[in-house]
């Protein structure tokens, strides 16, 4: 994964960048080349479907991390390129949105990008709402 921003709002922990190379590097046997758009989405929702289901409490978006090390594990290229916190109405943080691309090569031979989107919606207590979160993942 690489970050293409350089948005002062990301609270990515040291152990979660750490996993992560630096470099740029192009990724040629990324399975989801040579598939359309659909397949494409319908391959990385296979993937990570069942790491976005349920409930997760932790400080360090570890379930959000094993998201984009699965998608990297798999050879999938994934850009995150913005990450910021949502809020209510009187400016608590109710979750985070992480923006992200995938490019590939299409069925044409064309390259070709999926734009997605990862939430993780805070669901703990009045006291600490950011103690438990839910995740939806969407292309």
């Amino acid at each position: 994964m690489k970050i293409l921003t350089s948005n002062s709002n990301f609270d990515l922990s040291s152990e979660f960048l750490t996993s992560f190379s630096q470099t740029a590097q192009t990724i040629t046997n990324n399975p989801l080349n040579g598939k359309s758009k659909q397949s494409a989405r319908n391959y990385i929702y296979k993937l990570v479907g069942d790491m976005t289901k349920g409930i997760f409490r932790d400080d360090a978006w570890q379930n959000v991390s094993a998201i984009w090390n699965k998608m990297d594990e798999n050879n999938i290229e994934n850009n995150i390129t913005k990450a910021d916190y949502f809020k209510d109405e009187q400016g608590q943080p109710m979750g985070k949105t992480w923006k992200f691309e995938v490019p590939f090569t299409n069925q044409k031979g064309r390259q070709d990008v999926l734009y997605g989107t990862l939430n993780a919606h805070f669901s703990g207590s009045v006291q600490d709402p950011s103690e438990r979160y839910d995740i939806s993942f969407i292309i």
